[in-house]
């Protein structure tokens, strides 16, 4: 069978074995274990996916106080995955593959998102790889690829979930484009991290255009470069955002 064929055939099953469950919010949590997500677990139902990141990766020794907090975040639904990078298929899987065990280990996390992820099917086989890694781990297993922009269709069995926009919502709402392919397959596998949507207005549009651009999930937020995921909205924004997901 060609690899046209197995696309095809892979598109059908994801297209018409799979129910579409909404839009729901993913967060790149790469804050600190305490108030911001004890604030998550109140999001739930509409927040269903979080990103740790304590280190730009595990970091060299467990953290008591993120042991607590993931347990916590999890008995409320909350899937929590750990943050690994891939330098674009240049880190070494051996690399990788320890960031992955110690995520396990140390916090019995529910998956793995891998960013700094390439754009060039050449390295889908990496890819393919560490999700057959995670997933060997058993449990949910979620794995999420982040290339941080649009991908290839070669990348589409490789991950439970593509990042494929993050940027500023300036360029959401001027420079947004998807390739067509991305239409035939259902939102739950597609997710948009818009950040510097400073009104609830701004945030209230990028929303509303994620929708009809097919994300199934989805994260806005006010904060800016250098680090936009260091912080949660509050107040009015938060609460406007999740009734906007809903």
């Amino acid at each position: 069978m060609s690899l046209v064929s197995v696309v095809a055939l892979f598109a059908a099953l994801l297209t018409t074995g799979e129910p579409d469950r909404g839009q729901s919010m993913a967060v790149p949590a790469y804050f600190y274990a305490g108030p911001y997500w004890m604030q998550m677990e109140r999001a739930r139902p509409v927040l269903q996916l979080a990103v740790m990141n304590p280190a730009s990766g595990p970091g060299a020794a467990p953290d008591p106080q993120y042991v607590t907090t993931v347990r916590a975040a999890q008995a409320t639904g909350i899937t929590v995955v750990g943050y690994v990078h891939t330098s674009d298929a240049a880190r070494s899987l051996s690399a990788v593959e320890s960031d992955v065990n110690a995520y396990y280990r140390w916090y019995a996390v529910n998956g793995i998102f891998f960013d700094e992820g390439s754009t060039d099917c050449a390295d889908a086989s990496y890819y393919a790889k560490l999700n057959s890694f995670v997933k060997a781990k058993g449990g949910t297993a979620r794995t999420i690829l982040n290339p941080g922009t649009q991908t290839h269709e070669c990348y589409l069995p490789d991950a439970d979930i593509l990042l494929t926009f993050e940027g500023s919502d300036t360029q959401y709402v001027n420079s947004y484009s998807a390739p067509s392919w991305v239409a035939r397959y259902s939102p739950t596998h597609f997710w948009h991290v818009i950040y510097g949507a400073s009104t609830v207005s701004a945030m209230t549009h990028a929303i509303q255009l994620s929708k009809r651009r097919g994300a199934g999930f989805v994260y806005v937020t006010s904060a800016t470069l250098q680090n936009p995921y260091s912080v949660l909205p509050r107040g009015l924004y938060w609460s406007k955002e999740l009734a906007g997901i809903r």
